[in-house]
């Protein structure tokens, strides 16, 4: 019992120690002016993206352009690389895309004939070396079709797609969520540790992929990366107390997996309502936070596997909480009898 004591003890203290080191780079990185939580810690400078417009109207099937500026704006000159996030039916082009700051471009923004009127928000980063510390954003709003030699249609209004597909899909994962936090207690308990086994790798799966594949999170909202690599810090160590320790220290590991569980679905429900809050683009405006959890590529910002990713997060931490948490409840009635 002593060596998984011992055991666990410098696990929880390596992680904190490196949780604390990368706050504190953070927090270095950011100066006193800017504590928002989207700058690498570990490049050598930062830099700023300005554009000439924050907004631009374009027709489908058409093209447009915008002017932007890369400065540095603090550390030393090693050089950036300019990127911009990916949106069905867009083409975003850098006539210089990248170079050591300060340097200017034309960006040039095509969509195809089949998107649907309605605005998108195009973010662009600088990464490498000298990241930006936040994206500049364009406002792109499409509108109407081209014309031809026939009189102009009447302009139609947005798909229902467009309209609503964020909303029910988004809907649909959050009742799935408490369904998914409700089945467990219904279910016999023997059932339960597979359940929650299960739960647990995808869970855990799926927070894995948002922090090595998801650009956006880590440019535009650095310190939701930071806490989502402390989730998955937390759940694993819990894990390893409720597989390796006995009696208290075996229901203080339980306990962590479900109320673990439990706060990071709440801290996801709020980020949709409150659109992204201690990120870069939370004054973005619009539905932000709930396209981009859950708007699977209808709306910008959001990516068909991000979204996706984020919920089975949602819906398989409402299993992992409920599963244990039934779980402690039968052993602890179990000790009592």
């Amino acid at each position: 019992m002593n060596k998984y004591n011992k055991l666990l003890t410098i696990i929880l203290f390596v992680i904190v120690s490196i949780m604390v080191i990368s706050m504190i780079n953070v927090d270095n990185a950011h100066g006193t002016g800017d504590r928002n939580g989207n700058y690498n810690p570990f490049s050598d400078g930062t830099s700023s993206i300005t554009l000439s417009k924050n907004s631009v109207s374009i027709i489908p099937g058409s093209s447009t352009t915008d002017s932007y500026t890369v400065e540095l704006s603090s550390g030393t000159t090693w050089g950036t690389s300019l990127s911009s996030n990916s949106l069905s039916g867009f083409t975003i082009g850098f006539s210089n895309s990248g170079g050591d700051p300060p340097y200017t471009g034309t960006m040039t923004i095509s969509i195809a004939s089949t998107v649907s009127d309605g605005t998108y928000h195009v973010f662009i980063n600088a990464t490498g070396d000298d990241p930006s510390s936040s994206p500049a954003v364009l406002s792109v709003s499409v509108t109407g079709h081209a014309s031809s030699t026939t009189p102009p249609p009447v302009t139609p209004s947005k798909s229902f797609t467009a309209l609503y597909g964020t909303d029910i899909a988004g809907s649909s994962v959050i009742i799935l969520f408490l369904l998914a936090a409700i089945v467990p207690m219904v279910l016999r308990r023997k059932n339960l540790a597979v359940m929650g086994y299960v739960s647990f790798i995808v869970s855990t799966g799926s927070a894995i992929f948002l922090i090595t594949d998801d650009s956006l999170l880590r440019s535009s909202g650095y310190l939701h990366w930071i806490l989502l690599l402390i989730f998955i810090a937390g759940m694993i160590v819990s894990m390893l107390g409720y597989l390796l320790t006995k009696d208290k220290l075996k229901e203080t590991a339980r306990m962590g997996l479900a109320y673990g569980s439990i706060f990071m679905s709440i801290a996801m429900l709020l980020d949709a309502a409150l659109g992204l809050p201690l990120s870069s683009i939370s004054n973005v405006g619009g539905s932000i936070g709930f396209n981009y959890l859950f708007g699977f590529g209808i709306n910008s910002p959001s990516t068909l596997a991000v979204s996706f990713a984020f919920s089975l997060l949602l819906i398989f931490n409402g299993l992992l909480f409920s599963s244990f948490l039934r779980s402690k409840s039968s052993v602890s009635n179990k000790k009592t009898n």
